[in-house]
């Protein structure tokens, strides 16, 4: 019996492989990321920049969960709500903003091949959820960057809660 399951495991893993083949073959490409416009202070409307930390938790490797995330934070589903709501790998790590006492927290998803390439190339998509000083998340950011980008560039100004 077990043998069986084994079998049917692998018969499913290969036909996923064989359909995304077909796919790339017949011109069906990955859906664009979804455009989205740049994070502004509220206060002073400046544009935010997407802050990476040297040691951030990193989430899932599943690029299913990874485009859920980036769907999410685009479309505003964070936006309202408390960051205590949140999953607590969500709020691993955060900074406080010179102005007003807000924070910043930061989370990665790694291990995703670059969409619509066949290669062996990795990269990370970093999120940041920006709360007010009372813990109401008023934005979300996430950009993508080459695997190695948060050890080579992030930086080391974060705080554990």
């Amino acid at each position: 019996m077990r043998n069986i399951l084994l079998l049917v495991a692998v018969c499913c893993l290969l036909s996923a492989c064989i359909v995304k083949d077909m796919a790339n073959s017949i011109g069906i490409k990955p859906s664009p990321e979804i455009p989205r416009e740049p994070l502004r202070d509220s206060k002073t409307g400046e544009e935010i920049k997407i802050w990476v930390p040297r040691n951030m938790i990193s989430l899932s490797t599943w690029e299913f969960q990874a485009r859920g995330e980036e769907s999410r934070c685009s479309s505003g589903h964070y936006k309202g709500k408390n960051v205590a709501n949140l999953l607590p790998s969500q709020r691993g790590i955060y900074k406080i903003l010179p102005n007003y006492g807000n924070r910043i927290w930061a989370y990665y998803y790694y291990g995703e091949d670059i969409p619509g390439i066949d290669t062996t190339d990795w990269y990370i998509t970093v999120f940041n959820i920006y709360a007010d000083k009372n813990g109401r998340i008023y934005g979300c950011l996430w950009q993508k960057f080459p695997g190695d980008y948060r050890v080579k560039h992030g930086t080391s100004d974060g705080i554990r809660p």
